[in-house]
């Protein structure tokens, strides 16, 4: 009984490998996050032509992919295997 409940509980957990071509994905919509955003940037210039109305759509944008990034390090350094037995 108790293997068959290790067995259930341990096939919810979730995978802790990378699935192929993540990095990939990641990079695709990181380009096309920014390319976005450039073009948010671009039309809040053109509705008045106030330099600032860009700066303020691009330091959002910035600030977000900057969030991404950082919990995307913290996930993954998580996540890596122990490599030393000592911390097992």
């Amino acid at each position: 009984m108790d293997e068959a409940a290790h067995r259930s509980s341990s096939s919810a957990e979730l995978p802790r490998a990378t699935p192929p071509g993540a990095e990939r994905l990641i990079r695709w919509l990181f380009g096309g996050l920014i390319v976005w955003g450039i073009a948010q940037a671009i039309g809040a210039y053109t509705f008045n032509h106030d330099p600032r109305r860009p700066l303020v759509v691009l330091a959002c944008m910035g600030a977000f992919l900057g969030f991404w990034l950082a919990l995307l390090k913290i996930w993954r350094k998580r996540h890596q295997p122990n490599r030393s037995p000592s911390q097992e």
